[in-house]
């Protein structure tokens, strides 16, 4: 390696003009390649100042031949100098190391220039950079942490593999939010083919054959279709770490048995344990306080140190999450601690990886080390930025997603990840077509259940359950949703097979987890089934669980789940006040409380009680679906929205508003209604989602047209926090033919959404038009829009502009 460096730094050049500076190297005798775009304003004949080496001589060199396509570019200088140009390299493979070298920026402020070496790992040998250029994906731990950040000066610095040349650099992934932060560690750098096609002397070549980086995912080991890398052993109250770190083994390609149960004894133990235990290289055990309390975690714990004693192929590593001490007889292992972690990250994870793929750790600084962590370093950071991105709007995960991609990584935790963020949003589709990247392990498929289902999939969702529950997997996720799924098919057809089931597989879930979520469930199923007995046990042992943790600790599930427990004793007044609760915590979260509010009218009809009592704190608001005339442009003929009747369309529609209640609108943003229903909306503090048939700027051009409405227009769109943009329905505007069209499929996903976003509420849209009456000027207007809401059987709250 130092050698390597060594002619890097003699071969290197300094550039320096009215670009900025940037780098070079010699390629050939009197040749100096180059990114275009250090040089891209030098005249033919000019010469420049270019540095050959750190503190080599001085050249005057000249642009000899480019190539905007690759971003390439060959400088020819006719000074004799006594520096041998770098060998170009013929093949290029992924995951080996790479070793470069360039002059930051800042170098052109001292009297001599002086560089910086970089290195890393090849991620793709042959790829597209974000300008479609061909390129090869590089990795570097110094442009991750910042060293050469930003990255102004670099471009063109030559990329060795094995002391063979392979290109130069020519741009960084950036952050998602700016650019021009080399965020990730990622670069980008044009194949050095690109530069010899440009030479007029030929350049001196090398074979190279360079060693493979064995990081963790080449190193996973190859199992068959029913075993399992790694059994993981936890306790329901380390749930969500739990789930955080399937997330991540899986997404690093490890095949995850999870395991958790805590109420039953004895001899279930052993044959339970078998299904999964015995199939497994490995097992993973989360010891926290709350594990170390569960005598049930203490003897699968037994069993866990005793198989591997047994077979000393077992690997059995604790990972500590929080500072409880380690048992004795887990503390004479090697052991991890993830204390103050709120999720499975860092170099812990790196270690553990590393372990269960069976492989002995790489020397601290060695590349393979280097690379590993940097995997992990990275995954850290767009799994954080996924779930950063998921209190924005749809367009920031997509956003985030879309830099994943370009690094070419192998590990799927963050698109795994993004799933999830989507189906929280409740972009069910998004969901699905990530996860069909992402291979069929433990999460991605509860995943896609999740998703199945809640697009009403039920056979689909219940076949992917079923399936899980069929291989041993019947951890509290997999059946709660199980068991969720069982009880909407009971509640769409009504046939008691399905109530049946569901109790059933809710009740075998919970007393193997211990856990609340399934606890509360089997009581409430318990009410349906009849089976009194078992409700009023379950609800007060979900109760005192829960109650003998710090009430501030519990999040809007767990009050809620309080609240049912009181709701199932007829307790209504104590059901109330932890309801209440549950909604000030989830305070925005519509969704849930929706979910919340379903289930206590459920349980209400099951104990006789009108269903209606609690909604008053379980408020949910209402969803609007609106749409209405422009306001008339200048010259129109027959009037239909005169300018003067704004100010009246405004008084009424605020009526509107405040006679339905809180809302969520969907529509469009055209001049007139739905700007002003808009800016009514926002005024109130709520939400809406517009839909746009065609990209905004041509929108502005035939929807909104006037300056005042073009800046209303504009206000709104850059109110992020109450008005969500969603991506427009065409890439371009059509054809004036093709309009009418355009705007009634809008209408029609304006009306699909709106239907979907207010079943999740469990209600129905309000649909209001503002609409003269009579028929429009074709597809896609306000007339065609009536119709197609009265088609699907909706009432239309119509302000009629002649009573304006």
């Amino acid at each position: 390696m130092a050698d390597v460096l060594v002619r890097l730094k003699r071969a290197s050049v300094f550039i320096s003009g009215p670009d900025g500076t940037g780098t070079g190297y010699l390629v050939a005798p009197k040749r100096i390649g180059t990114a275009l775009h250090v040089v891209q304003s030098w005249q033919p004949g000019e010469r420049h100042a270019v540095i050959v080496g750190v503190g080599g001589p001085t050249c005057q060199a000249t642009l000899l031949k480019s190539d905007p396509a690759t971003d390439a570019a060959v400088l020819a200088f006719d000074e004799s100098i006594d520096v041998e140009p770098l060998a170009v390299a013929g093949d290029l493979v992924r995951n080996v190391a790479w070793e470069g070298y360039g002059f930051p920026a800042v170098a052109g402020k001292q009297a001599s220039p002086s560089g910086l070496p970089l290195d890393g790992q090849v991620k793709d040998p042959s790829t597209l950079n974000n300008v479609g250029q061909p390129a090869v994906l590089l990795y570097s731990d110094q442009v991750a942490a910042g060293n050469a950040s930003p990255l102004h000066g670099f471009s063109g610095s030559p990329v060795l593999v094995d002391g063979g040349l392979v290109g130069h650099l020519t741009k960084h992934i950036g952050d998602a939010d700016d650019k021009r932060r080399a965020v990730y560690g990622y670069v980008y750098a044009c194949p050095i083919e690109a530069v010899v096609k440009l030479l007029d002397v030929p350049p001196f070549r090398t074979e190279i054959a360079p060693d493979p980086l064995q990081t963790v995912a080449e190193s996973i080991p190859q199992i068959d279709a029913t075993g399992y890398h790694v059994f993981v052993s936890y306790r329901s109250t380390d749930r969500a770490w739990a789930t955080s770190l399937v997330t991540r083994l899986e997404g690093a390609g490890l095949r995850v048995f999870m395991d958790q149960r805590e109420l039953k004894a004895g001899d279930y133990l052993a044959a339970q344990l078998e299904s999964g235990l015995q199939r497994s290289r490995a097992a993973v055990v989360l010891v926290s306080k709350g594990w170390l309390e569960s005598p049930w975690c203490q003897q699968e714990a037994n069993v866990l140190i005793q198989r591997a004693v047994e077979d000393k192929d077992f690997k059995l590593i604790p990972l500590r999450l929080d500072d409880s001490a380690m048992p004795p007889l887990l503390n004479s292992r090697l052991w991890l601690d993830f204390k103050g972690s709120a999720r499975a990250a860092g170099k812990p994870l790196d270690r553990l990886l590393s372990a269960l793929v069976d492989r002995e750790p790489p020397r601290p600084a060695s590349p393979v080390a280097r690379a590993d962590a940097a995997v992990v370093r990275v995954t850290d950071k767009f799994v954080a930025e996924v779930k950063a991105a998921a209190r924005g709007g749809v367009d920031r995960i997509e956003a985030v997603v879309a830099e994943w991609r370009k690094t070419a990584s192998d590990d799927m935790a963050p698109l795994i990840a993004a799933a999830q963020a989507y189906i929280d949003k409740g972009e069910y589709e998004a969901a699905l077509a990530l996860l069909d990247e992402a291979p069929a392990l433990l999460r991605s498929r509860q995943l896609r259940a999740l998703a199945l289902g809640k697009m009403k999939r039920l056979d689909d969702a219940i076949a992917l359950l079923e399936a899980l529950r069929d291989e041993g997997q019947l951890d509290p996720e997999t059946g709660g949703l199980l068991g969720g799924r069982y009880k909407e098919r009971w509640l769409q057809q009504r046939d008691n097979a399905f109530r049946l089931l569901s109790y059933q597989v809710y009740r075998e879930t919970y007393e193997r987890a211990g856990d609340p979520f399934n606890g509360i469930n089997t009581a409430a199923m318990a009410l349906q089934n009849g089976d009194m007995a078992t409700m009023f046990q379950v609800i007060a042992k979900v109760r005192a669980d829960l109650l003998a943790r710090d009430v501030a600790s519990l999040d809007h599930w767990d009050l809620a789940t309080v609240g049912e427990t009181y709701l199932l004793e007829k307790r209504l007044d104590d059901a109330r006040d932890w309801y209440a609760r549950a909604a000030g915590k989830a305070a925005g979260l519509h969704q849930a409380i929706a979910v919340m509010r379903k289930q206590a009218r459920l349980d209400l009809q099951g104990l006789g009680e009108p269903q209606d009592r609690l909604d008053a704190v379980l408020p949910v608001p209402c969803v609007l679906a609106y749409f209405g005339h422009m306001v008339d442009a200048p010259g129109r003929v027959a009037a239909r929205l005169p300018a003067e009747k704004v100010g009246a369309l405004r008084n009424t529609i605020q009526g509107r508003i405040e006679k339905y209640g809180a809302l969520h609108g969907f529509g469009q943003a055209a001049r007139g209604t739905d700007l002003i229903v808009l800016e009514e909306l926002v005024k109130r503090d709520l939400t809406a989602t517009v839909v746009l048939p065609f990209p905004a700027e041509d929108f502005i051009l035939s929807s909104v047209t006037d300056p005042k409405w073009i800046a209303r227009f504009n206000k709104l769109r850059g109110d992020k926090q109450h008005v969500t943009f969603t991506a427009p329905l065409e890439a371009a505007r059509p054809a004036d033919a093709l309009l009418p069209e355009a705007f009634a499929a809008a209408n029609r996903e304006i009306q699909r959404r709106a239907i979907e976003y207010a079943r999740r509420l469990d209600q129905k849209p309000i649909v209001l038009a503002v609409w003269d009456g009579k028929e429009g000027d074709g597809p896609g207007g306000t007339a065609d829009a009536v119709a197609l809401w009265r088609d699907e059987g909706y009432e239309v709250d119509v302000i009629d502009v002649a009573k304006l």
